[in-house]
């Protein structure tokens, strides 16, 4: 069965539809809601209530192929959820130190998987609507209309709010991760210095 006829079939009623298509998109919503939240347990909790929701709201989708934009603008609204009430929670906690602001050992010696960890840290750093551009499209390759869809805004917005989150993340990167100094370094890490130079 094609993702478009288990997808009609999910709409038309099929438990057993929704179980593949659970199984199809997990680990995709999974890593984006990570990506977004930078917490594991907050993510599974996202990923649970996004396809909670896609059960209970499948006579809302218009057309399969919209599908994978509708399940991203689930995951994206349980995810901007989460943020604001962290938001808030940390606003009336004026003493709390970050972590993750620390690093140990000198950054020339981080491995990939250390220098995978520090885009993920400056991703968590940015802003959501810039943080959320730059998963949905690096990460997860949808289209710039398919970004449109799920955060609600034009293709030429999308655009230029990838085009500031590139340039954004490329320069809180650079003074700690130098293309010469000798390791090398995530394929995002490169993609976004190149593209942060020149408009989307």
């Amino acid at each position: 069965m094609t993702d478009r006829e288990t997808i009609e079939s999910f709409k038309s009623g099929d438990d057993l539809a929704f179980v593949s298509i659970y199984n199809r998109y997990k680990s995709g919503i999974y890593c984006f809601c990570l990506k977004m939240l930078g917490d594991r347990d907050e993510a599974l909790d996202a990923l649970q209530d996004t396809f909670v929701r896609v059960f209970e709201n499948r006579q809302r989708l218009l057309s399969t192929r919209a599908f994978r934009s509708w399940l991203y603008t689930i995951a994206r609204n349980q995810c901007l959820n989460r943020i604001r009430r962290r938001d808030r929670q940390e606003s009336t906690d004026t003493g709390r130190i970050t972590a993750e602001s620390r690093m140990d050992g000198p950054l020339a010696r981080l491995e990939k998987r250390e220098r995978i960890e520090l885009v993920n840290r400056y991703l968590q750093s940015l802003k959501p609507s810039y943080r959320e551009v730059i998963i949905l499209r690096e990460y997860h390759d949808l289209s710039y209309e398919e970004i449109g869809a799920v955060t609600r805004s034009t293709v030429s917005a999308v655009k230029s709010r990838l085009y500031k989150a590139r340039r954004r993340l490329a320069a809180m990167m650079l003074p700690v991760i130098s293309p010469d100094d000798g390791h090398a370094q995530p394929s995002l890490t490169k993609r976004i210095q190149v593209q942060a130079n020149e408009p989307t």
